[in-house]
């Protein structure tokens, strides 16, 4: 079992904490998380140096590489800074869901400004009367001659203000079963590319965390796109959802692990300088268990996560039934104990952790939205226990544990 990286890796995760080191300003983070401002200038830079799509197709100029890649480079940005870090990611990674299940034309229509970092991408599928439940959907989607026809209000849109496009979760067939008869539609933001109708964006404000990145309301008033605009096939919506969520969750996962990953290292060089009675604070025992049970569980957190991302790069085919049940692990483990090590974090700062400038408070309020988006960690233990109630344990014992 080999758990070293590949050359190649190691290089992407070099050039991605060189960049982070490079272009995370502590002034335009301060100006980004005061002003709730995008850093587009910044995601720009990204794609001219090739971190974006890193799994997307040559053809649209991606890396043609995997979802362990993405990861090794979301894990930097996030241990440089949570803020920044986040936002950066969650601005191309929805467009996956275009990498799996898009058209050619579709993949260079809107992989390709992506990729450069032109573009934005965003999903809605959350609504304010269904939340984590994803099996009925309010908003509709209307055949006509000459297009679809799009009515009701998604919430919780991530880069609502700014994106490029939206990937959006619709109802077509109003007397399926849960779960059934929806479609996923592609939205362009430019009105130039709608055929009739309107749609509305409104900001959310006052958000704990997550300053850099706009959390939106739209409003779908008899918007008519084009039929080219269909993602996947008809009726398979919520099945094109699960099937993204699978890689979106360890992709999360690695905001999670960086975040945690930068408190602790803020931590060790805190307890290491900072003296009392003439002595490092980490000589003292409950500062230092706190450091060493820290270090432990990054770890633990560190190694899920990437196997996860292996999984679903190389995964055996007979393990491919295990994969929700690994990413529903990760998306519900790693921010969980991300939180508690970012909390020992803030406790080996003592009262100075509490303030802004030593940047591990800002890590806590950022992390804690990545216990909820993409899946709560309660959604995520539910998908465990339904694979677990269906798993032979013959195949556990041999092939999981």
């Amino acid at each position: 079992m080999d758990f070293s990286l590949s050359k190649e890796q190691k290089d992407i995760k070099k050039a991605a904490a060189e960049f982070a080191r490079g272009e995370f300003q502590a002034d335009l983070i301060l100006e980004c998380e005061t002003n709730h401002r995008f850093p587009r200038e910044v995601f720009k830079q990204m794609g001219e140096l090739g971190f974006i799509g890193l799994d997307y197709p040559e053809a649209v100029g991606g890396g043609d590489l995997g979802v362990m890649e993405n990861v090794l480079v979301i894990e930097e940005f996030c241990k440089a800074d949570s803020g920044m870090g986040m936002a950066l990611h969650l601005a191309f990674l929805p467009a996956k869901i275009i990498k799996i299940f898009g058209t050619p034309a579709q993949h260079q229509k809107f992989l390709g400004p992506l990729v450069k970092g032109d573009w934005v991408s965003a999903v809605s599928f959350t609504e304010a009367d269904h939340g984590s439940d994803l099996t009925r959907m309010e908003t509709t989607l209307r055949e006509v001659a000459d297009g679809f026809v799009l009515n009701g209000a998604k919430v919780f849109t991530t880069n609502g203000l700014y994106a490029d496009f939206f990937i959006v979760l619709a109802q077509e067939d109003l007397d399926a079963r849960p779960g059934k008869g929806m479609t996923t539609i592609l939205v362009e933001r430019d009105p130039g590319s709608w055929l009739g109708g309107s749609l509305e964006i409104n900001e959310l404000t006052g958000k704990m965390g997550l300053h850099m990145a706009s959390s939106s309301e739209l409003v779908f008033h008899d918007l008519k796109v084009p039929k080219e605009n269909i993602l996947g096939e008809r009726g398979r919506g919520l099945l094109n959802v699960l099937d993204f969520l699978d890689e979106s969750r360890i992709e999360i996962g690695a905001q999670a692990l960086g975040i945690c990953e930068g408190a602790f290292l803020k931590a060790l060089r805190h307890a290491r300088d900072r003296k009392q009675f003439n002595r490092s604070i980490i000589d003292f025992q409950g500062i230092g268990h706190k450091v060493a049970r820290m270090w432990s569980q990054v770890q633990s957190l560190k190694w899920l996560t990437y196997y996860g991302a292996w999984l679903c790069d190389h995964g055996p085919e007979k393990l491919a039934g295990a994969i929700p049940m690994v990413t529903s692990t990760v998306k519900h483990h790693v921010p969980e104990t991300a939180k508690a090590i970012i909390d020992n974090a803030i406790t080996v700062f003592g009262g100075y952790g509490y303030f802004l400038d030593q940047e591990v408070e800002r890590r806590y309020r950022d992390n804690r939205i990545i216990e909820m988006y993409e899946g709560t960690v309660e959604i995520q233990l539910n998908n465990i226990v339904r694979i677990l109630k269906k798993m032979a344990p013959g195949f556990m014992e041999t092939e999981i544990l």
